[in-house]
C-alpha cells in the first residue's frame, strides 16, 4: 500500500507526540509539566505557522477544547463522588464483612476480595478504593501471620481489570469513548464492552487468585514499625548530647552499625571518618529504619530534623501518650509534590507535619541535602504529627498514608452518599442521561447534603489528571487535523499487509499496552484512537474493534510499577520490586491481551 508524504504540520505533530511519550516515561519530570508543555507548544506552533484549512487557517485555540470536553467533566465529577463515598465511610460495612470472611474461610477470602474490588472499580475510581482496602488487607495479614506481599498486587490488578469493564470505570475509558464519538462512531452505553472485558477478566481472576500469589515473594508486612524501608534522615546533636566531643567510632560502638554518609557543621561538610570528633549542633545524615531513627533520638541525645520543623525526644514522649504518630506518606504520580522539594513545597508548614526522612526504592537520592531533594513518583516520606491532624489529612485525601490501621471513616451520611452515587450511575447505565450530566448533579447534591465539604472537593480533584486529559485530547486532535493519524495508519498497513484483522487488532492492543506501561496510558490511548480508526477505514472494516483494542490496551498497566497509581500504592505497601511486577504482571498482560484480541471480533464483527 502506498504511503502519502506527510505535511510539515503532520511531521511536527508526530515529533511532539514522540517527545511527549518520552517525557511521560521520565520519572523525574512531573506529569503536569509535560501535559502543560503540550498544551502550550501545539497552539503556539499553529499560531506561528498557520495551517490552511479550506478557505482559511486552523484556529489554534481549538486545542484548548479538551478543558470543556464532556469526558473531563464526568471524570472530575466522578473523582469527587468517589471521594465522598470514601469520606462518609459508605464502604466501611464492606470492610468489616471482608474481615469476618477472612476468619471464616481464608482460602476463599482472597477470591472474594478480588471479585468485590473488580465490581466496585467498574463504578468507583480505583485509587481511593485500593487506598481503602490496603490497610484492611495489611491488618488481616498481621493478624493471621500471612504475607501481605501475596495479597496486595492481586488486589491492585483486580481494580484495573474491573475498571476496564464500563465506560466510567477509568478516566481512559471515558476519554476514548468521547474521542470515538468525535471521530464519527456511534455513542457507547455504559456496558457496551462489558462482555469481552468480563470474559477475559474472569480468567484473569483465577490467575490472580491461584497463580499470582505463588509467583510473589513472601515478605514481612512493610507497614508501621515493621517496615524494611531504610530512610535518609538527619540527626542533629543537642547541646547536652553525651556524644558531643566523642568520635564517630565511639558513637557507632554504642548504637551499632550506624550508616552516616556525611556530617554538616555549620557551613562545613565533613567526611565521616571514624576518628572525626563530633560537636553539639552537628547534623549527621544517616540511613536507617523508621523505628531505629526514633530510638536514636533518645539514645544519642539528638533531634530528627529535615524540613523547617524539628522533632526531639519530647515529641517521642508525646508519641508514647498517643498524641503523636509516625506514619509514611507515599508520593503518587498525580501528586502536586512530584518534582518539588520538601522545602520548596513548604511541606511542614502546609500540612503541619514534620518530615523525618525520605525513602526511594532501587536508587539513591540525587543530593545530600534532603530538603533540596526533588520528590519522585513512588517516594515515601516518613512524617510525624498529631494523631488528630493525620486523621484530618487522611479524611480530606490531601496525602496518601501507608500504615496498617483499619480505622475506616464512619458517617451518618454514608447511606445518602451511596444513594446519590446510585442516582449518578443508574440513569447513565440505562441510557436515560449522559454521565457528564448526572455526575455533576450528583456532586452538587453531595455538597449540598454535606456528604463532602468544599475543602475535601479540592483534595479529590487532581490537577495533573485534568492537564493530562486536556493535553491528550489536544494531541489526538492535532494528529487528525494534520493528517498525521492517516499517515501513521498507512504506514502500519504497509508494514502489516496481508495479516488477518484479528492479528492487527492484537498488534494495536499490545502496542498501546506497551506505551501505557512505559509512558502514559491515557496519552497512549488518545494517540492510538484516531490512528486505529484510520487503520479500519483503510481496510474498509468496522472501526469499533480496532478502537476498543486501543481502549483495552491502555488499561493493561500490569508490567511496571509506574504504569498506574494503584501499582505505586501496592508497591510501597508490600515492598514489591520492579521484577515482581514484571514476573506477575507480564503474564497477566499477555493473557488478557490474547483473550481480548480473540473475543473482540466475536462481539464486534469486522
Amino acid at each position: 500500500m502506498p504511503v502519502d508524504t506527510p505535511s510539515i504540520h503532520a511531521i511536527a505533530v508526530m515529533i511532539i507526540a514522540l517527545l511527549a511519550l518520552v517525557s511521560y516515561s521520565r520519572q523525574n519530570i512531573p506529569v503536569a509539566t509535560t501535559s502543560l508543555g503540550i498544551l502550550v507548544i501545539i497552539p503556539l506552533f499553529f499560531a506561528l505557522l498557520p495551517m490552511r484549512v479550506g478557505h482559511g487557517t486552523l484556529d489554534p485555540t481549538i486545542f484548548f477544547q479538551g478543558f470543556g470536553n464532556e469526558a473531563l467533566v464526568a471524570i472530575v465529577s466522578l473523582m469527587v463522588a468517589g471521594a465522598a463515598i470514601v469520606h462518609t465511610g459508605a464502604l466501611e460495612p464492606l470492610g468489616r464483612f471482608l474481615s469476618k470472611v477472612w476468619n471464616w474461610a481464608p482460602p476463599l477470602a482472597l477470591l472474594l476480595v478480588l471479585l468485590v474490588t473488580a465490581v466496585l472499580s467498574a463504578f468507583v475510581n480505583d485509587t481511593p478504593l485500593v487506598v481503602l482496602l490496603i490497610p484492611l488487607l495489611t491488618s488481616i495479614a498481621l493478624r493471621t501471620n500471612r504475607p501481605v506481599s501475596r495479597m496486595l498486587m492481586p488486589l491492585g490488578f483486580s481494580a484495573l481489570i474491573g475498571g476496564m469493564a464500563t465506560t466510567i470505570g477509568t478516566s481512559t475509558n471515558l476519554v476514548v469513548v468521547s474521542v470515538a464519538q468525535s471521530l464519527g462512531l456511534p455513542p457507547m452505553g455504559m456496558f457496551h464492552f462489558t462482555l469481552p472485558a468480563a470474559i477475559a477478566g474472569g480468567v484473569a481472576m483465577v490467575y490472580l487468585w491461584l497463580i499470582a500469589p505463588l509467583l510473589l515473594p513472601k515478605r514481612p508486612t512493610p507497614s508501621g514499625d515493621r517496615s524494611p524501608r531504610i530512610f535518609n534522615a538527619k540527626l542533629k546533636l543537642k547541646e547536652d548530647s553525651k556524644f558531643a566531643g566523642k568520635t564517630l567510632a565511639e558513637l557507632r560502638k554504642e548504637v551499632g552499625d550506624l550508616k552516616v554518609s556525611r556530617v554538616q557543621r555549620g557551613e562545613q561538610i565533613l567526611v565521616p571518618f571514624p576518628d572525626l570528633k563530633l560537636a553539639a549542633g552537628d547534623e549527621l545524615q544517616v540511613r536507617d529504619y523508621a523505628d531505629k531513627l526514633k530510638d536514636l533520638e533518645a539514645s544519642i541525645g539528638a533531634e530528627l530534623t529535615l524540613g523547617d520543623k524539628k522533632v526531639d525526644a519530647a515529641d517521642k514522649d508525646k508519641d508514647a501518650d498517643s498524641d503523636q504518630q509516625v506514619v509514611e506518606v507515599v508520593i503518587l504520580p498525580a501528586s502536586p509534590l512530584v518534582g518539588r522539594t520538601l522545602k520548596g513545597s513548604r511541606f511542614a508548614a502546609r500540612f503541619d507535619l514534620t518530615p523525618l526522612g525520605i525513602y526511594r526504592r532501587g536508587t539513591s537520592l540525587q543530593t545530600d541535602d534532603l530538603e533540596a531533594e526533588r520528590l519522585r513518583n513512588g517516594d515515601v516520606v516518613l512524617v510525624q504529627g498529631a494523631r488528630e491532624r493525620i486523621a484530618e489529612i487522611r479524611a480530606r485525601g490531601d496525602l496518601t498514608f501507608l500504615d496498617a490501621s483499619v480505622d475506616l471513616p464512619r458517617s451518618k451520611k454514608a447511606p445518602l452518599a451511596l444513594l446519590i452515587m446510585l442516582a449518578i450511575v443508574l440513569p447513565a447505565a440505562l441510557n436515560l442521561l449522559p454521565i457528564a450530566v448526572t455526575a455533576p448533579v450528583g456532586v452538587l447534591l453531595m455538597i449540598v447534603t454535606g456528604c463532602i465539604e468544599w475543602r475535601q472537593v479540592g483534595g479529590a480533584i487532581s490537577a495533573s489528571v485534568i492537564l493530562l486529559i486536556a493535553a491528550g485530547i489536544a494531541l489526538s486532535m492535532a494528529l487528525v487535523k494534520t493528517g498525521a493519524a492517516h499517515f501513521l495508519a498507512q504506514a502500519f498497513l504497509s508494514l502489516t499487509q496481508g495479516l488477518p484483522p484479528t492479528i492487527l487488532v492484537g498488534l494495536i492492543l499490545f502496542f498501546v499496552a506497551f506505551l501505557g506501561n512505559v509512558a502514559s496510558h491515557t496519552t497512549g490511548a488518545l494517540i492510538g484512537a484516531p490512528i486505529s480508526v484510520q487503520i479500519a477505514h483503510g481496510l474498509g472494516l468496522s472501526p469499533e474493534p480496532f478502537l476498543l483494542a486501543v481502549l483495552f490496551g491502555a488499561n493493561l498497566g500490569y508490567a511496571t510499577p509506574m504504569a498506574y497509581q494503584t501499582n505505586v500504592l501496592t508497591m510501597n505497601a508490600a515492598g514489591y520490586t520492579f521484577m515482581d511486577f514484571f514476573r506477575v504482571g507480564l503474564p497477566l498482560l499477555i493473557l488478557m491481551g490474547v483473550l481480548i484480541s480473540w473475543t473482540l471480533p466475536q462481539f464486534f464483527p469486522f
